[in-house]
């Protein structure tokens, strides 16, 4: 039994309401329903998902022909205990990425250059000039900041490493994480472990060579001590996809799931209890407990009328669009592709794309034997414009950056587009504040009622793992609170 859980009977069944069906929403409601069963409280749980599908934007699909793509996430990280406790509910097997996910490349001058860990083969890539290169060197005696001082990750970037590592290393990195602008997104919320590192050695370059001894100690484990980015681990998937564990989960699922339950209002009975709206059936949920496992502009519309200092604070949190397109390339235009994780292209680069994965190259069966799986991500904070092309457009312009890049004139044998109008959540300059003051008012809004839980992405993490964490961890307070 959880710690904190006391053992209860409870004869009439306390009703749990979760909006969203995306891996945090199940994860909220597996959470729940195993406290709930330990401490014997009898617990109804409904989940309400606006889509016929579960798993949020974690969609794969299966093309005719032996292809399989990814709208959303790649993967995720090995690293996190509650993905294992969903993977074991879910009866799946992981699929550890091939040996290719540890190439990366990055564009610079027009030509892909691979980002090595090796210091001489990084000198050597041409990523940086011996300027970027000798400023970099001078980085063990760049001071810190302040503890709990915001910045931006560009500026942290251009302060410890250079202006021109920046613009070219960590710029590009961003756009791979958040599709975001660097020079607008928080460093502690968007990558605590770097403000984490620079405050526990006083140095990236020290914390790398602390964190290389710690992976060494590790009994052969490559990536277990993580590194300047964030937490090690190995990059995992399943054979059908990353949607195969929502869609396990909910399959096996001991509680209800209603699709095409778009929420229209949550509004307070006379009890404090809440009722809950939707669109599969007339009559109003009335619920004694509440996660919104939503994205963040929809939190905020739910909490308009409820909780309106909350639903302020949610909206300044931008969910700007994505335009994700896969290309499938035979002969000798799948060739051209080195056998990589992907690459990311700085703005001060021709390309509109963002990046190029090579699904195909991560995982297997993703791909027809002798071809190539690529993804293009364009659009995001920094080329918002993209956003209203059509798709004829988009498809001309990846051809148009891959003929480019690697001279492929050659048309693709498949192809699909998937637009998400809101997609990555920006962790914006004043984040873990707001993320405070959104605590506080939910805490006052709620103070004698039922309670009230956020989970999704866009507070606590934007990865798959950490959204799932946040979920099962509301499903546990949800238990605690009833």
């Amino acid at each position: 039994m959880q710690r904190g859980l006391k053992k209860v009977v409870s004869q009439t069944p306390q009703h749990l309401v979760i909006v969203g069906a995306g891996i945090s929403g199940l994860a909220a409601a597996w959470s729940a329903q195993k406290n709930a069963s330990e401490c014997n409280l009898a617990l109804r749980i409904t989940v309400l998902e606006a889509s016929g599908e579960v798993g949020g934007k974690a969609q794969s699909t299966t093309h005719a022909g032996g292809w399989t793509t990814e709208a959303g996430p790649t993967g995720f990280l090995d690293n996190e205990p509650v993905l294992d406790r969903l993977i074991d509910i879910a009866g799946l097997d992981k699929l550890p990425a091939q040996a290719a996910a540890a190439r990366r490349f990055v564009v610079q001058g027009g030509r892909l250059r691979e980002i090595h860990a090796h210091p001489l083969k990084f000198a050597r890539s041409g990523i940086l000039s011996p300027l970027g290169l000798a400023r970099i060197l001078r980085e063990r005696w760049v001071p810190k900041i302040p503890a709990g001082q915001d910045e931006s990750v560009w500026h942290f970037a251009a302060r410890r490493l250079g202006k021109q590592a920046a613009d070219r290393l960590i710029q590009p990195m961003v756009l791979g994480v958040f599709a975001g602008d660097a020079k607008q997104l928080s460093l502690p919320a968007a990558f605590p472990r770097m403000a984490e590192l620079e405050q526990t050695y006083g140095s990236l370059l020290r914390a790398m060579g602390a964190l290389r001894k710690a992976r060494k100690s590790s009994a052969g484990q490559a990536g277990a001590a993580g590194g300047p980015a964030g937490p090690g681990g190995t990059l995992t998937s399943f054979a059908g996809g990353l949607q195969s564990l929502p869609t396990a989960l909910a399959e096996r699922a001991p509680f209800e799931i209603l699709r095409h339950a778009a929420v229209q209002t949550i509004e307070r009975d006379e009890l404090g209890r809440w009722v809950v709206q939707h669109g599969a059936q007339p009559d109003a949920l009335r619920a004694d407990a509440l996660v919104l496992a939503t994205e963040g502009h929809v939190a905020a519309r739910l909490c308009q009328g409820v909780i309106p200092e909350a639903a302020g604070l949610l909206a300044q949190t931008p969910h700007p669009g994505v335009q994700v397109v896969s290309l499938g390339y035979a002969g000798a235009a799948a060739q051209r592709f080195p056998t990589a994780f992907g690459c990311l292209i700085p703005r001060t680069e021709g390309p509109r794309v963002l990046g190029f994965l090579w699904d195909s190259h991560l995982f297997m069966g993703r791909a027809p034997d002798g071809h190539v799986l690529v993804r293009a991500l364009l659009g995001g904070a920094v080329d918002e414009e993209v956003n209203a092309w059509s798709p004829e457009r988009l498809m001309d312009q990846v051809r148009a950056d891959l003929r480019s890049l690697f001279g492929i004139d050659e048309a693709p044998v498949f192809q699909t587009h998937t637009p998400w109008q809101h997609a990555i959540p920006q962790y914006t300059l004043g984040h873990l504040q707001r993320v405070a003051q959104i605590e506080e008012a939910i805490a006052a809004g709620t103070h004698g009622g039922a309670p009230l839980w956020l989970a999704g992405n866009s507070l606590y993490g934007v990865a798959f793992t950490k959204a799932a964490a946040r979920g099962w961890q509301c499903g546990e307070q949800a238990v605690r609170a009833l």
